[in-house]
């Protein structure tokens, strides 16, 4: 009897170092030296034409759910078919020639708080394509401690449709805000609006949003309808105030409508803008709407150029 209850423990201390080494090697599959997370460890592929998605969602709810490792897509060309949630702590890590090649109408990315993504190209390739290529929602209630770093990512829509968003941040209930959030360095291309901060009145009247203090330093703006847009109240209960769009490449083309649309207060805009002779001479280029405010723009621009609706704006504009 001793010596059968003897075998019984050696067998079940055999079967548990087994399922030990198991998980150990399997976790050490999935994580790559140096501590990140390979997306081809999930079933990613690359440059084989099939549907990335879900391997790549797999890869960040994995590093989501243990210790926030880095998601590296490095240097291969994916398709996307469907969009993907980056989750709270998690970094997307794309080398530069890193392509994510995005096949339907849906937001291609959607960011937590406490996030960042770095280098490679978002390329919208069909028609359809009505979506943000990232999306911001403001029911994260981004702020200094859990902030967004967006930096030298590359968004285009190669389509020839001019739809769709390149970034787009979102308010839209009460108590939803963005702040403080990084975006350095990101070239946008092709799409209807390639910067939107919108807060819209919530609903039924009661408390506020908004979405103020945010960066957007060092970027080009290329081939789109409208460069940069904001959408809001003067002030709360929705205001888009604060934000700074410093250091801009604005290249207009046959298809822009306007380089600047702006409501709120005390943003500013400062950048050179190219190309003005595609546009009709009698066009403002800049509309400064009715609930805009304490705004000020340093832009290479005629006078004849800019529409101000609002009140205490400033333009730094050339002289005719």
């Amino acid at each position: 009897m001793k010596r059968q209850y003897i075998y019984i423990v050696t067998i079940v201390l055999l079967a548990a170092t087994v399922v030990l080494l198991v998980g150990s090697l399997s976790r050490e599959t999935i994580e790559e030296p140096g501590s990140v997370l390979r997306v081809e460890s999930f079933g990613a592929g690359g440059n084989d034409q099939q549907d990335d998605s879900s391997a790549i969602q797999a890869a960040i709810d994995y590093s989501y759910e243990n210790e926030h490792l880095p998601v590296q897509l490095l240097g291969k060309t994916y398709i996307l078919k469907r969009g993907l949630r980056l989750k709270e702590g998690v970094m997307l890590e794309m080398g530069v020639a890193t392509k994510l090649l995005v096949e339907g109408n849906f937001n291609v990315l959607e960011v937590e708080g406490k996030t960042s993504i770095t280098n490679g190209t978002i390329e919208i390739t069909t028609p359809e394509f009505r979506g943000t290529a990232i999306y911001v929602s403001g029911k994260e209630q981004v702020w200094t401690t859990n902030r967004i770093n967006i930096e030298n990512v590359t968004l285009y829509n190669s389509s020839g449709t001019n739809r769709g968003k390149g970034i787009f941040f979102n308010a839209e209930s009460s108590g939803e805000f963005i702040s403080f959030v990084n975006v350095s360095g990101v070239n946008v291309s092709g799409f209807h609006s390639a910067v939107l901060l919108e807060a819209t009145p919530p609903e039924g009247g009661e408390d506020y949003n908004f979405i103020n203090g945010n960066r957007f330093v060092n970027m080009t703006l290329d081939d789109c309808i409208v460069c940069i847009q904001i959408n809001s109240g003067v002030t709360i209960p929705n205001e888009v105030s604060g934000n700074m769009f410093d250091n801009l490449q604005v290249q207009l083309t046959e298809r822009t409508d306007k380089a600047v649309i702006l409501s709120g207060s005390n943003n500013i805009v400062e950048g050179m803008v190219w190309d003005i002779a595609f546009m009709k001479d009698s066009q403002a280029l800049v509309d400064l709407t009715k609930d805009s405010s304490e705004n000020l723009l340093k832009l290479n621009l005629t006078k004849d150029r800019v529409a101000d609706e609002g009140r205490g704006n400033r333009v730094s504009a050339l002289e005719e």
